[in-house]
């Protein structure tokens, strides 16, 4: 029998829809995710709308009206870094966009990038030079160039200019931003507070104004309104713990510690009972401000008082750590971890456990306890942090750099990981990249003093002295009795020669009565008077200040000091016995009186001393080193040796002892041996410059295997923007070496350039001439490096370089 087989209409009618929609391409479905997108919008769902947009995105990814709604749709979000992506697709799709041109000039310049200022900036200004919005960017530029050429006069015609033009653009946030800066550089700071007001009202989630507004604050010195903008800053951003912090610094850098405390206190009571980082706070501030009973105290109530004791018994380990009780903090975190069941709670607590492993010299247990977050949670924050830190010393910088990023994904604002960001691309030789994130671990920390000193003292490196200085009185503002700010300002006003600010800053010194920071003031006036007045003038505050009857035996020392350093070593011997016959028991006395008389050629009373101090406590490395080269002035290079090596039986691994030994090897041609010391110099500290420049140097010199090379990059690539002429040297030697000698040359002529004595920088730059086909120049490189060397040299470079000079006048290279 035959069965007829039966479709319904609802079949049918659907079979028919879903052929019609395969019918469709890619572009059609592509508009109506669009036009829904849109109505969406119309509606105020925009949620729902930035799915459908996405959808337009997977068919048809070059629609340019859903790429422009996505982009406004992520600035009206606050999302200025998702629109910066879509505007910045839509002007490379679109070159002729000049909508997406403009809004990327102002985005850039609002994050300070002033390189993509310029680039769609100047494409702005070719596509519409007229439009007003256009003629702002382009004045923006101006006024910028103004700055960085350092033209005050032109600075202030772009700023009057951009002062008129608001009159026709009052909504144009570049030409207040512009105002702001140029009224703080005329002194106006109630006019900055008043375009700072501007912005606030018109942008009011917009953090970087109200830091703006706090440096006003304290510019003008309103303290009572810089408080009040603080608390307010807590109420506008709860979810940014960074205006708490700040509050807390402010009030304890003017020894408000009970308003600190009051502020602390009242978070903790009015916390909901399970939350417990409130109170965590209030217990870590009165760790560092408050007896140690008032500490423990408030552990014992918040453990009895709260429904989760743990974080109280972890913070009570911290404290017991931090008292010097390291045995037991271990063992209660141990034990807590034992109780406890696999959870949020419990990774932080292994990770506090971790940094006292790490503390302790336990790295190995350290690194297990992190390994153990991570599996269960591969995006724990501090656990990822933990973990660069060993990866990016270990230079795993791309590992580093993937991690710090997703940490940085769930915490935003987090200042130290930005600040670990910023030395993994160091490390990785993109300064440009560490310098931006050392800028935004100031802006994240809130100005704190230690990032706020990183980065000023990074600017300081560049001689971008305007910039650091701006930086430091932003933190100062906050913490106007930190030592170590005031110091660095002073460094700083000593190099631009600004020495009337540099007497406020040995004032404000002074004013904080603390020993250290009085004796830092009469450094920096000493040589405040030697720059402005000459050597005797500041011989002559020493002197003072050495014959008052309350000065200090660290002042008489410097007196002692400063008289070797003028070259007065008589008057410094003097001096120095003198100080050892009233107090003849002080033993640093005893450093500086051998110190004194190998100045003054009595190298057998300075080797009697060091021997002494040696015979009453051998582990002193710094004495051996003395010793050693007491021995090498006496021409006694192997008895110098012994002392090195004497010195490293009762410190081993010491970093100074192995430097020098790593020395004498390679004075003595030991080369793999001076490797091989370097190579354990860099596994303690391969942050050290100097240890890096070195290790790598060598290798790039006297290695040819492939995996030495590839260390010395991974090592020196570091050094691409540094000043010092023997890290160019280094720099672009192994540029050299892995066959970019173009790249290399501006290195090495700059090298020879700032080593014009060294023969090993002339023989690289003779090398690298010839590479690039330029015997002439090189045949002159490689003179000058035989002749530096004299006949005496049989170093591989400089026999190389006699053959080279021979065969290069034999081809004609030296005619014409």
């Amino acid at each position: 029998m035959r069965i007829r087989s039966q479709i319904s209409p609802a079949i049918l009618l659907l079979v028919c829809t879903i052929s019609l929609s395969a019918c469709k391409s890619a572009e059609e479905r592509a508009e109506e995710h669009f036009q829904s997108a849109i109505a969406l919008i119309e509606e105020g769902d925009t949620d729902r709308a930035i799915v459908q947009l996405r959808n337009v995105f997977d068919l048809n990814s070059s629609h340019k009206a859903a790429r422009r709604a996505m982009a406004q749709l992520q600035l009206e979000r606050g999302n200025r870094r998702g629109a910066y992506r879509q505007y910045l697709f839509l002007a490379e799709k679109y070159p002729e966009d000049l909508e997406s041109r403009i809004v990327l000039a102002e985005l850039a310049f609002l994050v300070s990038n002033w390189d993509e200022l310029d680039r769609h900036g100047a494409q702005a200004e070719k596509l519409a030079p007229e439009m007003p919005r256009v003629k702002a960017i382009s004045l923006v530029r101006k006024y910028r160039a103004a700055i960085e050429s350092n033209k005050p006069a032109e600075r202030r015609e772009f700023g009057r200019q951009a002062d008129a033009m608001l009159g026709e653009q009052p909504e144009n946030s570049l030409l207040r931003n512009v105002l702001i800066d140029h009224a703080i550089r005329e002194q106006d700071f109630t006019r900055a507070l008043a375009e700072t007001d501007w912005l606030i009202a018109h942008d009011p989630t917009n953090s970087q104004y109200y830091q703006e507004r706090l440096r006003l604050l304290a510019t003008l010195g309103d303290m009572a309104a810089l408080e009040a903008q603080l608390i307010e800053m807590m109420e506008i951003f709860p979810d940014e713990p960074a205006h708490k912090d700040t509050l807390i610094r402010f009030y304890v850098s003017r020894n408000d510690l009970d308003s600190a405390e009051a502020i602390l206190r009242d978070f903790s009571n009015n916390s909901a009972p399970e939350e417990t980082g409130p109170t965590l706070d209030l217990i870590r501030f009165l760790s560092e401000f408050r007896e140690p009973e008032v500490v423990q105290a408030e552990i014992e109530k918040a453990i009895a008082e709260r429904s989760d004791p743990v974080p109280f018994h972890v913070i009570r380990a911290q404290f017991d750590f931090t008292q010097g009780n390291h045995a037991e903090a271990i063992e209660t975190l141990q034990t807590v971890l034992a109780e406890a069941e696999p959870s949020k709670q419990t990774h932080d607590i292994k990770i506090t456990l971790a940094k006292m492993l790490l503390a302790t010299g336990n790295e190995v247990g350290a690194r297990t306890r992190v390994e153990e977050v991570l599996a269960e949670s591969k995006t724990h924050p501090e656990a990822l942090k933990l973990k660069a830190f060993w990866q990016i010393n270990a230079d795993d910088t791309d590992a580093a750099i993937l991690g710090l990023r997703t940490a940085l994904d769930q915490s935003p604002r987090d200042a130290e990981a930005m600040t670990l960001l910023a030395g993994a691309f160091a490390r990785a030789g993109q300064p440009e990249l560490a310098k931006d994130f050392l800028a935004q671990a100031v802006e994240a920390s809130g100005n704190a003093p230690k990032e706020s000193l990183r980065y000023a003292q990074l600017l300081m490196q560049e001689e971008a002295y305007l910039p650091a200085e701006d930086i430091l009185l932003s933190a100062l503002r906050l913490a106007p009795s930190n030592v170590d700010i005031l110091v660095t300002l002073g460094g700083l006003y000593l190099q631009v020669e600004d020495f009337g600010r540099v007497q406020s800053v040995v004032g404000a010194l002074r004013r904080t009565g603390e020993d250290a920071a009085i004796q830092a003031a009469n450094t920096i006036e000493a040589r405040r008077l030697a720059r402005q007045q000459g050597i005797g003038e500041a011989m002559s505050f020493l002197e003072d200040l050495a014959s008052n009857t309350d000065a200090t035996l660290t002042t008489k020392i410097y007196l002692v000091r400063a008289k070797l350093r003028a070259g007065d070593v008589a008057d410094a011997l003097d001096l120095a016995l003198g100080l050892k016959q009233e107090i003849p028991d002080n033993e640093t006395l005893d450093v500086v009186l051998a110190v004194v008389h190998v100045a003054n050629g009595n190298l057998s009373e300075a080797e009697a001393l060091y021997r002494e101090l040696l015979d009453s406590d051998p582990a002193r490395p710094g004495i051996w080193r003395e010793l050693s080269r007491v021995q090498q002035l006496k021409g006694n290079r192997e008895a110098a040796k012994a002392m090195i090596d004497e010195g490293l039986v009762h410190t081993p691994n010491n970093p100074d002892l192995l430097w020098s030994k790593a020395s004498f090897a390679e004075q003595d041609g030991d080369i793999d041996g001076a490797i091989a010391i370097y190579q354990t110099l860099y596994e303690i500290n391969s942050n050290s410059i100097v240890v890096a420049n070195n290790l790598a140097s060598l290798l790039a010199t006297y290695r040819d295997d492939d995996a030495s090379l590839e260390q010395a990059w991974i090592i020196g690539r570091r050094l691409r923007d540094a000043d010092a002429p023997a890290l160019k040297d280094t720099y672009g030697w192994i540029l050299h070496r892995r066959g970019d000698s173009a790249d290399a040359l501006p290195y090495l002529e700059a090298a020879a350039q700032g080593l014009p004595r060294d023969a090993i920088v002339q023989f690289h730059l003779g090398q690298v001439l010839m590479a690039l086909d330029r015997p002439k120049d090189a045949l002159e490189q490689f003179r000058k490096a035989v002749e530096i060397a004299g006949p005496a040299n049989t170093s591989p470079q400089i026999e190389e370089a006699r053959t080279l000079v021979q065969s290069l006048k034999n081809d004609g290279s030296s005619e014409n």
